[in-house]
């Protein structure tokens, strides 16, 4: 049987250019949904590049979150430096007495009466507030009770110690006179003038 083919050739320009166009449609299809190619290709890697980004945002969340909890937490600290370190007079002086006498008497120690100062810091715009007492003891009492006024958490200074006696050779008693200072954010003039007669300039401070 012979197949006439001239009826197709005389519409090749009809039927060619379809039949090309859906070869290539078949083609590009099988591309894009291919494994290494394509569409779905793009997609993998479009997926990857965000997976890696979320990775990476995650830790600058985790890194800043970090950084916010010290950030807070110095904050607190600074608050609780300002209002119960170097808080007002009114507020602090019972606990720095009972500071005081606390190390005194775990030393075995009995501080005599108190003395006290005031004078102001200029380099930090606070209250330096002195308290002078002394004290009848051994060499190790004297140190031990001196290391936990210095480890108080209620920031004193040991500014001074000087004899207030003569040191008794046979039982070796020294008579210690002690100077122990605090900084203060604000006091009341009133209290402090029934204190220490009211605030002295650094001359006066440095020659007492």
């Amino acid at each position: 049987m012979t197949v006439d083919l001239r009826p197709w050739r005389r519409l090749l320009p009809v039927w060619l250019p379809a039949v090309v166009l859906c070869l290539g449609a078949a083609v590009l299809y099988a591309w894009q949904t291919s494994e290494s190619g394509g569409r779905r290709a793009q997609v993998r890697d479009r997926v990857l590049d965000l997976e890696a980004e979320l990775a990476r945002i995650e830790g600058l969340m985790r890194a800043t979150g970090g950084d916010r909890e010290w950030v807070e937490e110095t904050e607190r600290q600074f608050t609780t430096l300002h209002s119960e370190v170097f808080g007002t007079l009114d507020g602090r002086l019972t606990d720095i007495l009972r500071a005081v006498g606390s190390a005194t008497r775990n030393a075995g120690l009995l501080p005599g009466g108190y003395s006290y100062s005031a004078q102001e810091d200029t380099k930090t715009g606070f209250v330096r507030f002195s308290i002078q007492f002394g004290v009848e003891g051994k060499y190790g009492q004297i140190r031990e009770m001196l290391a936990e006024l210095q480890s108080s958490p209620e920031f004193l200074l040991v500014e001074g110690l000087s004899l207030s006696g003569d040191e008794d050779p046979i039982s070796q008693e020294l008579k210690i006179s002690v100077r122990i200072a605090t900084f203060l954010v604000d006091a009341d003039p009133e209290q402090l003038r029934r204190l220490t007669g009211g605030i002295s300039d650094a001359a006066e401070e440095s020659d007492g």
